[in-house]
């Protein structure tokens, strides 16, 4: 049996031999700490220990007292955790000292890092087992962990050093004597156990709030007493974000970093407060911009509620104080669901004429870009290749850009009620947008030619996704100020006769009914460009894959 002296943590190992005929032997290790009325950490004078099952009484006696005996059965309990007693004071003025329980004879490392891993102090040697007394010696004031290492096991605690020592160092104090002891008695695992502390303060003999509990393997007591002791600070750590500054102990802090500051506590002992302050921003809000096309009239956002398509300005308050303020882009349409599939668009009325604001995903079967036809219908999802209709509908581009459909394939592509535009449809839409507002310049064009004063393609481009673009007036340029008119036209790209998709980000293209004169194997279409700023009138093979919108009959 053997005692170890030990500052501010009494250690017990209960190891009592067993019936059981088992090949492997190991330790339960059971831990006392006391700790006053004020969080900090008590220095024990004995325990009393009761167990219930199998009717016996001890008292381990200030320094530690260690039973020893054989076990078997036991599942190996880790004692990394006793390892560090706390550091005695904590927080301190450049000195502190701390012990070490050495478990079993070896090399032992000791060091000392702070929170970014710089070390300051280092300790290495080969020790007896027993409990060893350390000092630590630190100029900075700040945080530190302390580590130590011995065979193969690590232990850790936190310290806050504020003031400053004249080096940095970590000093051996020596070893607790061993003596010995015989306990008897019978100790099972599962036993019921009970643990009271016993404590003098100020000449007064304290006792703790007993424990009892189910011993089923290692692990850590705390012993509380009703005890106010002002001598060792209580800590307490706190992570806070602030958008501007914060008022911490009469102090207004605009800087992010480590605080650390002394109060008073109800029972009139200092608590200490490490705080840790991040500043975010500096005052300047968070822009973000949201763009929503939806069929849903009125649209609540934010707790406002919007009953007309347009832009606009919330200011948010975020937790950390912070101003946020969104810039919403809304499009608000009107609901179309296509009983075929069970998919659902908005639409919007552009002059007399009702589109709709999507374009089409009717997928009734998906081909592989090889597989290209003028007199089939023919259906591709931009970036895949196969005929899965499932795997093609969950690629993303699916839902962001709709199908791309060869010519023969758009004539049915509409829902029931709408049909695929016409090129002289396009053209009205055309000349409705330049003759009322919607051209990049507001200029009011008053012909009926589509051709003329077109540079309508910012109102009908969506307000992302477009590759930049330095040309003032286009679908790339300052993208936030697009889709006046709605439309949101996205880049969706297309698939070309060579088995390729291509210009997904940059150019997007949308049949029209009509064939082109003289060439029955193209068709119109039109086409909007990043760094165009018309809306073109283009043909393609009617082989080829663009997309679809439809306009209502």
């Amino acid at each position: 049996m053997k005692i170890y002296g030990v500052m501010k943590k009494l250690t017990l190992i209960l190891s009592i031999s067993l019936l059981s005929a088992m090949a492997f032997a190991q330790d339960i290790v059971v831990s006392f700490t006391g700790v006053n009325a004020n969080g900090g950490y008590q220095r024990l004078d004995s325990v009393a220990i009761h167990n219930y099952s199998q009717s016996w009484d001890r008292t381990a006696i200030y320094p530690d007292t260690v039973m020893i005996a054989s076990v078997t059965g036991i599942e190996n309990h880790s004692i990394d955790n006793y390892m560090l007693s706390p550091n005695v004071p904590n927080p301190f003025g450049g000195h502190t000292e701390f012990e070490l329980f050495v478990y079993e004879a070896g090399n032992v490392s000791v060091s000392v890092c702070d929170l970014a891993g710089r070390q300051y102090a280092s300790y290495n040697g080969n020790l007896d087992a027993g409990v060893h007394r350390f000092e630590a010696v630190l100029s900075d004031p700040k945080v530190y962990v302390l580590s130590a290492v011995a065979n193969g096991r690590t232990s850790s605690i936190k310290m806050v050093n504020l003031g400053r020592g004249n080096a940095n160092a970590i000093a051996y104090n020596g070893y607790s004597l061993e003596n010995k002891i015989v306990v008897s008695g019978d100790f099972n695992v599962n036993d019921v156990m009970k643990y009271t502390g016993y404590a003098t303060f100020n000449g007064v003999l304290y006792e703790s709030r007993p424990v009892t509990k189910v011993q089923t393997g290692s692990e850590t007591i705390l012993l509380e007493f009703d005890i106010v002791e002002c001598n060792t600070p209580s800590l307490t750590e706190i992570s806070l974000e602030r958008c501007v500054s914060y008022s911490f102990g009469g102090e207004v802090l605009t800087q992010s970093g480590d605080y650390v500051r002394t109060f008073q506590d109800v029972n009139g002992c200092d608590s200490v407060v490490l705080l840790h302050l991040e500043i975010t921003n500096n005052g300047i809000p968070v822009y973000s911009e949201v763009e929503i096309n939806t069929c849903a009239n009125p649209f609540v956002y934010n707790g406002e509620t919007f009953t007309e398509s347009g832009g606009y300005q919330q200011v948010l308050t975020a937790a950390n104080g912070c101003d946020s303020i969104v810039l919403l882009w809304l499009h608000l349409g009107t609901g179309v669901y296509d009983e075929r599939d069970g998919n659902s668009y908005c639409s919007i009325t552009i002059g007399e004429q009702e589109w709709l604001s999507e374009n089409m995903r009717y997928l009734p079967s998906v081909n592989y870009l090889s597989d290209a036809s003028v007199a089939d219908e023919r259906y591709y999802v931009y970036g895949y290749d196969g005929m899965d209709v499932f795997e093609a509908m969950e690629n993303s581009n699916y839902s962001e850009y709709g199908v791309l459909y060869n010519w023969k394939a758009a004539q049915t592509a509409c829902p029931a009620g709408w049909h695929l535009p016409s090129d002289a449809e396009w053209s009205q839409l055309e000349v409705y947008l330049q003759n009322n507002g919607y051209n990049f310049d507001d200029y009011i064009d008053t012909d009926n030619d589509r051709a003329t004063h077109n540079v309508i393609a910012k109102s009908l481009a969506s307000t992302s996704g477009w590759g930049d673009c330095v040309d003032e007036n286009t679908p790339g340029w300052l993208q936030p100020k697009n889709n006046t008119s709605s439309f949101n036209g996205k880049p969706a790209g297309m698939k070309i006769a060579t088995s390729q998709f291509q210009e997904k980000g940059y150019r997007t293209w949308w049949w029209t009914s009509n064939t082109e004169s003289g060439d029955s194997n193209s068709a119109w279409d039109r086409r909007l460009k990043y760094d165009l700023e018309e809306l073109s009138k283009t043909h393609n093979h009617k082989s080829v894959g663009v997309s679809v919108r439809c306009v209502r009959n």
